[in-house]
């Protein structure tokens, strides 16, 4: 009685959740114009690629003029991204927001969580710049992806490091040879930008109210597959720390499992 008591409580969370976004989105998009930003950071960064591209600068002048406040179309993510952002100038714009989606969809169908995860799910994307994430094409689409794909597939979640702030949910599976793998993966692809990612470091810092720790307020929607693994009721033995390279810890630890 009690267990269905509480079912029934996430249900109504989940449901009045579910209505605030569609009330939010119908709301944004019918009458507070939000249709004029959808796909604003895809193409700051797509310029940001072909100004680069093209021999110029990846960032703006006046990121790189001392301190500055920081403003929409600022570029803010480390050059070692531009292997990401890269094949998109070339690629059909709608794959930008077709890929991310994909891995976080096929992640989440498979992992299942339980009712209370996605009632808690629903809960965070009720917060407007959540859903506008995923509008404007911003690049956290990835992260969320990395991380999804770490939780369900055992892919090394340091690859969500393209974005720094995220370090707390990129150390999952750290104590594995995998996330180490995807870690020198990163730093050898960095190699290239040396210089240039010394100057995103003084163009963060320089960012006034920003900082290397500037999105951290994304931290509750990218760290969602986490909750959705730890809520899975998807539970398998092929994540096993033997199994798939070892790349993320395993859910359930069996009598035979090493400590």
């Amino acid at each position: 009685m009690q267990q269905r008591i509480v079912r029934n409580a996430w249900f109504v969370v989940g449901f009045a959740a579910a209505a605030a976004i569609v009330t939010e989105l119908l709301v944004g998009f019918g009458q507070l114009g939000w249709s004029r930003y959808v796909g604003d950071d895809y193409r700051i960064y797509m310029d940001a690629t072909n100004r680069w591209l093209a021999g110029g600068s990846y960032f703006l002048p006046r990121q790189l003029a001392g301190p500055y406040q920081l403003e929409m179309g600022d570029v803010m993510y480390p050059p070692v991204a531009l292997w990401l952002f890269a094949p998109f100038t070339v690629l059909p714009a709608i794959l930008w927001w077709a890929v991310p989606a994909a891995v976080t969809i096929s992640a989440f169908g498979r992992l299942r969580p339980a009712p209370w995860a996605i009632a808690l799910s629903l809960v965070v994307l009720v917060y407007p710049k959540y859903l506008a994430l995923w509008f404007d094409g911003n690049p956290g689409m990835y992260v969320i992806a990395a991380i999804a794909a770490a939780a369900e597939w055992g892919t090394p979640a340091s690859l969500a490091l393209f974005k720094p702030s995220m370090l707390p949910l990129a150390m999952f599976g750290v104590r594995t040879q995998g996330w180490w793998y995807g870690t020198s993966a990163l730093i050898v692809l960095s190699l290239p930008f040396i210089a240039l990612t010394l100057t995103w470091i003084r163009v963060v810092l320089d960012a006034q109210g920003a900082g290397l720790a500037y999105s951290v307020i994304d931290m509750p929607l990218t760290a969602l597959p986490l909750l959705w693994w730890a809520a899975s009721s998807a539970r398998a033995p092929r994540r096993s720390s033997s199994g798939r390279g070892g790349t993320v810890p395993p859910r359930q630890h069996g009598a035979s499992s090493a400590a």
